[in-house]
């Protein structure tokens, strides 16, 4: 298949390519698109994020549409809720302003705050991303991945809270930026913390500089934005 070269309207992406199609546009009753694993190219069907059916014909223009969705293979994450809260058992007074977990918190207990969370699908784990936009490029700081929101994540030598997040180095009390939760391929393993975090977010929280110790901080449902979606028209030349 030849592709032309990618042209981006906001944030949206337009791919157009050229192949040799043996049978009828109007015999089309499927689509797929998937994520090529690196240095994996047998595995590229392990990891679909787009199925498109019920294609349409229109014989004058010569073209078959359908529209792309992800739900049934990603997920659907449009009921999910969570937060996350400043906090640390440490002596030191400023630990909190390094450490936060997505957990709810209160003097007499803590439970997960993350709502409606279904287990990640196939070969994909959920993953926990503090960004700071005040350098360019923007720096991203992995905390773990995790499949559940009770129980420590994949990065748990600094945790104190059984839930995903953690104590590290960088500062938290910085208004630039973000936390996010995403959606993250199986495939990169250990060397996703020195990658970008995938574009399929799900939660985000705007970072701010005067932090509260203990006080627990909505995130906000981005899954409408971050989960794919589109369209896909095949026309016969």
């Amino acid at each position: 298949m030849q592709m032309e070269p990618l042209n981006f309207v906001t944030d949206s992406t337009v791919v157009v390519g050229k192949f040799l199609l043996n049978i009828s546009p109007d015999s089309i009753t499927d689509a797929l698109v998937t994520l090529q694993p690196p240095n994996h190219p047998n595995l590229i069907m392990d990891y679909p994020i787009l199925e498109a059916h019920n294609f349409i014909y229109d014989a004058p223009t010569k073209t078959t549409i359908s529209s792309f969705v992800s739900k049934n293979i990603l997920g659907d994450y449009s009921a999910l809720q969570g937060g996350l809260v400043f906090t640390s058992k440490m002596t030191d007074s400023l630990a909190y302003t390094h450490e936060f977990y997505l957990m709810n918190y209160t003097d007499s207990s803590q439970t997960a705050s993350l709502i409606s969370l279904n287990p990640p699908p196939k070969g994909w784990n959920y993953a926990l991303w503090a960004i700071d936009s005040a350098f360019t490029p923007h720096q991203n700081f992995l905390y773990g991945l995790f499949s559940s929101g009770s129980g420590h994540d994949s990065d748990s030598v600094n945790d104190y809270y059984p839930f995903p997040g953690g104590w590290k180095q960088q500062q938290m009390n910085i208004g630039s930026g973000s936390i996010i939760v995403t959606l993250e391929p199986q495939f990169y393993g250990d060397s996703l913390k020195f990658k970008s975090p995938s574009p399929f977010t799900l939660l985000s929280f705007n970072r701010i500089h005067l932090i509260e110790k203990n006080k627990n901080y909505p995130m906000v449902n981005v899954s409408a934005q971050g989960i794919p979606n589109g369209e896909i028209i095949f026309y016969k030349y």
